[in-house]
């Protein structure tokens, strides 16, 4: 191959499996700090079986580097769901779903966006809910691919909070706020729909919910803790909430250092949360 295009370049360097150009290729990956699989399916470049098994054992070698530099870019700065998902995808792609949530979440919404000129919350639940579209995983509900929002998005299964945050952050994209409820046990979204709040069970096809109801499921909580349980999350209460859903499906996979990550960033996540509720007080 020939051209200016770093990538085009790797390709080529791919043909030969010696360890002086494995060292090469590792360098330009770190040059390029993107992962390389998620620019090949965003160019819509196909790869050989051969190009493939090399990239993936060199994604593996760097994954370490690329997550400890991201994991420190996002902890220091102010809490953002999207990038946090990112993160999490890329810790999980060995399980599944390599491509870049960014890229799957500006398609489903130009998809919509071509249905659906003007944005509406029902219009919007059920487009990404539909039978063809988003569902919870009902066959292996703690398989550690539910957590990626890469393997949702690509695959249309999920776990209740990684199906709420695909409605979150596609409507963010096309007009439609949405928020997140961490519902006891089982996650939901929120927005406002005729002037009235109502619930979302993305995991149940997109269900609307009406207070009434949860309140009932909720039984002797008391009317001060109902309404906080039942108002939007912050950020950091669903990132923390997702870590701790990736923490028990890797003791489950028995996959310790990625345990042993996400535990490291869990800790780190919740001395935050606890600093900002001191400084709130």
């Amino acid at each position: 191959m020939e051209g200016s295009n770093p990538w085009t370049h790797l390709l080529a360097l791919m043909e030969d499996d010696s360890p002086i150009v494995h060292a090469a290729i590792l360098r330009k990956l770190r040059e390029l700090g993107t992962d390389p699989f998620a620019f090949f399916d965003a160019e819509g470049i196909e790869l050989n079986p051969h190009q493939r098994a090399r990239l993936g054992a060199c994604r593996l070698e760097l994954e370490g580097e690329w997550l400890e530099v991201g994991w420190e870019r996002w902890i220091t700065r102010g809490p953002e769901l999207e990038p946090f998902l990112c993160l999490v995808a890329t810790l999980l792609s060995v399980y599944g779903g390599t491509s870049d949530p960014r890229r799957l979440l500006d398609e489903w919404a130009r998809k919509y966006l071509a249905r659906h000129p003007v944005p509406e919350l029902e219009t919007l639940v059920g487009f990404l809910f539909s039978e063809d579209g988003l569902h919870g995983d009902m066959d292996d509900y703690f398989a550690p691919r539910n957590s990626s929002l890469a393997w949702v998005l690509e695959h249309g299964t999920g776990l209740p909070i990684t199906l709420c945050s695909a409605l979150i952050l596609v409507g963010r994209r096309v007009g439609v706020d949405v928020d997140g409820v961490a519902f006891p046990g089982h996650f939901l979204a929120s927005a406002m729909l005729h002037g009235r709040r109502v619930w979302i069970d993305a995991f149940d096809g997109g269900r609307l919910i009406p207070r009434g109801e949860l309140a009932q499921a909720l039984g002797q909580v008391g009317d001060s803790s109902r309404d906080k349980i039942l108002s939007p999350a912050q950020v950091d209460e669903i990132c923390a909430r997702i870590l701790r859903n990736v923490i028990t499906s890797m003791e489950r996979a028995e996959d310790i250092p990625r345990q042993l990550r996400a535990q490291g960033w869990l800790t780190a996540l919740d001395e935050r949360i606890k600093q900002s509720q001191v400084h709130d007080s």
